[in-house]
């Protein structure tokens, strides 16, 4: 019998300690293969769509930008309540009739101009490389002055990529 009390301990802490090894904290994991943190967060603004049809440059940059699924997955995620949706301006949660009244008056699927990113990025100095992970994403849409061009953007709803979902 003690031969077996001995076994059985040895088994045991054998197994604490493989356990406890696997149970590394998983932000040092992720930033061990990522490299070191450089931003936290970094916020700017892409534009997605050319409003000037005359710069040829700005053209061929955007040439092969196509933002209709990413803006479609997002608003179907943030109707289902999948993802939560706050105000640009106070960061409150919006509500159903709140994120819809911003969905009908902004057009995002044809009017989205801009995207604001908020974003960590990390270097890794080995393979000489830069990871971008997105935390949270903003629309913006295009208003227009008396002429129809493009006079600048207006923010939509800002939605948080790292919030607990459904």
């Amino acid at each position: 019998m003690k031969f077996s009390n001995k076994i059985l301990t040895a088994l045991i802490f054998s197994g604490l300690f493989l356990f406890s090894c696997q149970q590394r904290d998983k932000q040092a994991l992720l930033e061990e293969h990522a490299g070191i943190k450089i931003a936290n967060p970094i916020i700017y603004e892409v534009m997605v769509t050319n409003p000037n049809p005359e710069d040829d440059w700005k053209t061929e940059c955007l040439a092969n930008t196509n933002i209709h699924n990413l803006v479609k997955d997002i608003i179907k995620a943030v109707r289902n309540g999948d993802l939560p949706a706050f105000d640009y301006y106070d960061n409150h949660c919006l509500s159903k009739p709140e994120l819809e009244k911003i969905i009908a008056e902004s057009d995002l699927m044809n009017k989205t101009g801009n995207i604001q990113f908020e974003e960590e990025w990390f270097w890794d100095s080995k393979k000489l490389s830069l990871e971008k992970r997105v935390k949270k994403l903003m629309f913006g849409y295009e208003i227009y002055d008396a002429l129809g061009k493009v006079r600048g953007y207006k923010a939509s709803f800002v939605v948080d990529l790292d919030a607990d979902k459904k």
